[in-house]
């Protein structure tokens, strides 16, 4: 029993061990190619312009036309014009992104080496959403957001050419929005050029991780239950950012939110009540991103009433 004992925590310290000590992968990030002709992106500004949701004047009549127009127009923003810049180039920007958000990692020296990174943009596509209801006083309210959601497919190959790791990227982007309460607009609009360049980093982020993660797995490292401290910080892991984590043997599984970051290592605090008694050092952890239908799961805890 005794054996059987040490063996197993041998096996669990090398696991837990060489998730943590595993020394950075070379990797060189190479083109980034688009999937479709680049004039064909340009039909996005247009697309974007129409109005939300297919209300059919619904949201004009809501929010009174005046307030709509001038929405809709400040909306139309160059966002789309730089998007098509940076295909036509391409996608030096996402790319450069990419190398810096790699670099942040420590997992990574962005370089030639063992390992080659390209990827390719699947699709660019208008996305949009919300309400509008008139209260028994007649007066109106609700709320519009109109975005972007680009899907990219990264893949990392070794010297012989074999693809070693692959996975989609999907980031989406809110260009605007609008809202009203009892016949008062607040639109919130950015400038094309800071939208891209918000894009640029949600995307090299996303792909970051992914590629970091895989090379050397997000791990707990101190801690344990309700609190844990794990193995990668800021930049590439940001304050507020779900985790789902693992317990060892994989027969336990909680969520938290990263509370607090420091360069190479996180703290978290557990969301809800799962039992998280057997996550302890050496659990798995992966970072839930935007638009993962796992951060819409519920994370509430049950409270015993009187």
């Amino acid at each position: 029993m005794k054996h059987y004992l040490a063996l197993g925590l041998c096996l669990f310290g090398a696991t837990a061990g060489s998730a943590l000590s595993a020394p950075p992968v070379k990797i060189r990030v190479g083109a980034i190619a688009a999937a479709q002709e680049c004039t064909v992106y340009e039909g996005v500004k247009a697309s974007s312009k129409s109005r939300v949701a297919g209300a059919a004047g619904g949201y004009v009549n809501a929010y009174g036309a005046a307030g709509y127009a001038a929405y809709a127009a400040s909306s139309s923003s160059t966002y789309e014009t730089f998007f098509v810049k940076d295909c036509f180039s391409h996608f030096e920007g996402i790319r450069a992104a990419m190398q810096a958000a790699l670099a942040s990692s420590g997992s990574v020296i962005v370089g030639p080496g063992s390992y080659v990174l390209t990827g390719r943009v699947e699709d660019a596509v208008p996305i949009a959403g919300g309400y509008a209801e008139r209260a028994a006083d007649g007066s109106s309210y609700g709320t519009v957001s109109k975005g972007m959601r680009v899907t990219m497919s990264v893949k990392v190959a070794d010297k012989a050419g074999r693809i070693v790791f692959g996975a989609p990227v999907v980031t989406d982007l809110e260009t605007g929005s609008i809202g009203v309460a009892r016949d008062t607009v607040n639109a919130n609009i950015a400038s094309g050029e800071g939208l891209y360049g918000l894009l640029q980093r949600q995307i090299a982020m996303v792909a970051a991780r992914k590629v970091a993660f895989h090379f050397r797995p997000m791990v707990v490292t101190q801690g344990g239950g309700r609190k844990i401290t794990l193995n990668y910080g800021s930049p590439l892991v940001e304050v507020g950012a779900m985790v789902s984590v693992t317990s060892p043997d994989g027969s336990n599984n909680a969520r938290y939110r990263i509370t607090s970051t420091s360069e190479g290592t996180a703290i978290a605090q557990q969301l809800g009540d799962a039992d998280s008694g057997a996550i302890v050092p050496g659990s798995r952890a992966l970072i839930i991103e935007k638009g993962d239908p796992a951060a819409n799961q519920s994370v509430l805890e049950r409270v015993e009433l009187p």
